[in-house]
């Protein structure tokens, strides 16, 4: 550890802007908001008012906005990462979850994905219109299967393929990582767990493979996505969440 950096309030999670210049902390403690990190001065340079407490701040893969979600507020909170003002905010029903993004030939983002307090699926965000344009229930259990009632919201955990092709989402309720094809959002595969819990999910960079945190029974998930198949199931630490995929250079 080299510094620690006072914030404006409890933290929940970060994202990390593309040039690696900014760090933007999502604030669970109310009022909530977006603190900014200059990683150059090590200092917070401000902090992005928000409607709402923030669960989760992201990136976009093109780099051009900061999006915040709220679960106590109800609202997906997005900031223009050029200037660091609001971009545009829109209100939701349930509770903010989750979210990933989809993107467009060009690189633009095309698609906001977020799940949602209670709900066993997502809701699909029009990037360009700020609407809510769909949203998808995952699939009922066969017969002989049960549902797992303890661990994180019913559908939490979500991300998509590099080449654009994929959406995968977990569901803690199913037990089970389902993978949607963009951008029909058609359910092209059903991944049985043998972990429970299905907390969080993380891709390769390749997008061949998910590693879903299963924090019931401490272990992760390892499922081939071309497959569609759990090719290992890690025993890991206590309640694993929020796992990530990092590249580093030998």
């Amino acid at each position: 550890m080299v510094k620690q950096i006072p914030l404006s309030g409890h933290p929940n999670n970060l994202a990390i802007g593309r040039s690696g210049k900014r760090v933007y902390v999502g604030i669970i403690q109310a009022p909530g908001g977006v603190d900014v990190i200059d990683t150059a001065s090590l200092q917070r340079v401000k902090t992005l008012p928000t409607k709402g407490t923030i669960h989760n701040a992201y990136v976009t893969p093109d780099g051009k906005y900061v999006v915040a979600g709220s679960i106590q507020g109800k609202t997906i909170n997005v900031f223009d990462a050029t200037t660091e003002e609001p971009a545009w905010t829109l209100d939701m029903d349930l509770g903010i979850r989750p979210m990933t993004f989809s993107a467009n030939p060009d690189g633009s983002t095309k698609w906001l994905f977020t799940q949602l307090t209670g709900f066993n699926g997502f809701a699909v965000v029009d990037f360009a219109t700020h609407k809510e344009i769909k949203r998808i229930k995952n699939p009922d259990l066969p017969p002989g299967r049960s549902t797992v009632p303890e661990g994180s919201d019913p559908s939490h955990g979500m991300a998509v393929t590099s080449d654009q092709k994929t959406l995968v989402v977990c569901s803690r309720l199913n037990n089970a990582l389902y993978s949607y094809s963009l951008p029909d959002l058609n359910v092209i595969g059903t991944v049985f767990l043998g972990g429970k819990g299905a907390g969080w999910v993380t891709l390769t960079p390749d997008g061949k493979k998910a590693y879903v945190a299963n924090p019931v029974t401490n272990d992760v998930s390892v499922v081939d996505i071309k497959s569609q198949k759990e090719v290992a199931l890690i025993p890991v630490g206590y309640v694993p969440k929020r796992n990530t995929t990092g590249v580093l250079q030998q």
